[in-house]
């Protein structure tokens, strides 16, 4: 499933080489930081020696652990990556010196001679062949055989043996999949590998079990791009998921645009935009009955920032338009941090300015307000807000309303091409359209809900002067990674 990169046997200055193999690229960062370097190519013998005893003791350990010890969640770990290797096998051996000698073969030096082939990941030298077992990711279950004739297995440089059986240890993983991450900036995906070294190390430890609610693989990307590419050029950086067991291997790979890294700078910087982030957060929290976080809404927002075959683009403009599907629930104030959070993110991902919606939101905004009721004309805007066709019909009818009633309707001609149109940019723009005329709305004291006074909860309070809308605003900071 992975292809294969260099293939002609090359002579390289460094033990360790970075390839283009995300897996491998991955597995050379965790050994650079097991080993206290700043680079794969700074890794000496000394410190490939040390990480591979490193290895082979945690191997061990989890192999021959009982189901019901903290040490067994490793080895859950490494099942889900070498489901056929000899110490992740359900046949394994559970004598602890046979199997310390089995792991510590791995990782021997690679033997000089004729024998020798290029690595098929770095061009090395490589006396050893290892075959899919030793190999995430090297084919799926209905593959019988892919190797060519006569042939053991692919040629592996000791270097590369241990960066992949290091790759755990700097990814992201649960008790059945791994994430790693590959990047043009290599601050960032040795960043992204300490992070994952820090958890392993307490995966190992204690277990699942007993983490709390640790960061997803987005939340840890954006926190990385955001401190270590704030201070050079923006880069994009992509996440490898995967899944190796026996029952079929899977592979999903989601990334982030360039123009994310504008998007982190911008937002600490705009206040409201920042404080609509962080409610828009807390709003997509799940717990359970018991009151357990089953769902961190940290998570779920930074996901929504890569994209991925699996998903269209644009996924935080569709979970902020989610999120005022009940506008009964969210205040005034929430209201006008996620309009300047939406403007935000259409600015910095497509140089968008808001202020061209103006002229439509006026006409909108006009159009309710010379209701006496105006809620029924704001549901007729709110039912047809995200299509557009519909939206164009009610524009012509507004249009026709006010100029009837004696008013001149703003000019909207220059963005109703785009705001209309009926692929990604009109559904952005119709988005960011909703928040506007509500915001609006609000600050003209249009009243479209019903009025609470005093109304509170946990989080806080919302009062008659904060708006028409019902709801509250919880605005104390919680620890996040952006």
């Amino acid at each position: 499933m992975i292809v294969l990169a260099r293939t002609r046997l090359s002579p390289r200055g460094g033990l360790l080489s970075l390839t283009e193999h995300p897996l491998q690229r991955a597995g050379a960062w965790a050994i650079a930081v097991l080993a206290g370097r700043e680079r794969p190519s700074e890794v000496t013998a000394a410190d490939l020696d040390e990480v591979a005893g490193r290895i082979t003791a945690d191997v061990v350990r989890a192999a021959v652990a009982g189901k019901d010890y903290t040490a067994y969640d490793w080895w859950k770990v490494l099942f889900a990556m070498f489901p056929n290797s000899e110490p992740t096998h359900a046949g394994r051996p559970r004598d602890r010196e046979a199997l310390i000698g089995t792991v510590a073969r791995f990782f021997l030096p690679d033997l000089e001679g004729e024998s020798a082939r290029p690595c098929c990941f770095c061009g090395a030298a490589a006396s050893v062949l290892w075959s899919k077992k030793m190999l995430p990711l090297f084919d799926s279950t209905k593959a019988v055989n892919t190797l060519p004739p006569a042939t053991a297995g692919w040629p592996v440089c000791r270097g590369c043996r241990i960066a992949w059986w290091a790759m755990p240890y700097g990814a992201n993983v649960t008790a059945g999949s791994a994430t790693v991450l590959s990047c043009d900036e290599e601050a960032v995906e040795r960043a992204f590998a300490a992070a994952g070294c820090v958890r392993t190390a307490r995966v190992r430890s204690v277990g699942f079990s007993s983490l709390s609610a640790d960061a997803s693989p987005e939340a840890v990307t954006l926190w990385v791009l955001r401190d270590h590419a704030s201070s050079s050029r923006p880069v994009a950086a992509t996440l490898w998921s995967f899944k190796n067991d026996n029952q079929e291997p899977w592979l999903r790979v989601s990334e982030t645009r360039i123009a994310v890294v504008g998007f982190l700078r911008a937002l600490p910087a705009d206040p409201e935009a920042h404080r609509g982030w962080r409610t828009l957060q807390r709003q997509c929290n799940r717990v359970d009955r018991k009151g357990t976080v089953v769902r961190l809404g940290r998570d779920v927002v930074a996901r929504a920032l890569f994209d991925s075959v699996n998903f269209p683009p644009d996924q935080l403009c569709r979970e902020l338009s989610h999120q005022v599907d009940d506008l009964g629930r969210v205040s005034a104030s929430t209201i006008r941090a996620w309009r300047a959070l939406y403007a935000l993110y259409l600015k910095e991902m497509y140089g968008m300015d808001r202020k061209a919606l103006e002229p439509v939101t006026t006409l909108l905004v006009d159009w309710i307000g010379a209701e006496k009721n105006p809620r029924g004309r704001f549901n007729e805007y709110r039912k047809v807000a995200g299509r557009g066709f519909d939206l164009q019909v009610l524009l012509m009818g507004a249009c026709a309303r006010l100029y009837l009633d004696g008013q001149k309707p703003p000019d909207v001609t220059r963005i109703t091409e785009h705001l209309l149109a009926s692929g990604q940019e009109g559904h952005r723009l119709r988005g960011q359209l909703f928040f506007e005329v509500v915001a609006e709305l609000v600050g003209r004291g249009v009243e479209i809900g019903a009025r609470t006074t005093g109304a509170a909860t946990e989080a806080g309070t919302e009062t008659e002067a904060d708006g028409p809308l019902v709801g509250v605003d919880a605005d104390e900071d919680e620890e996040a990674y952006v």
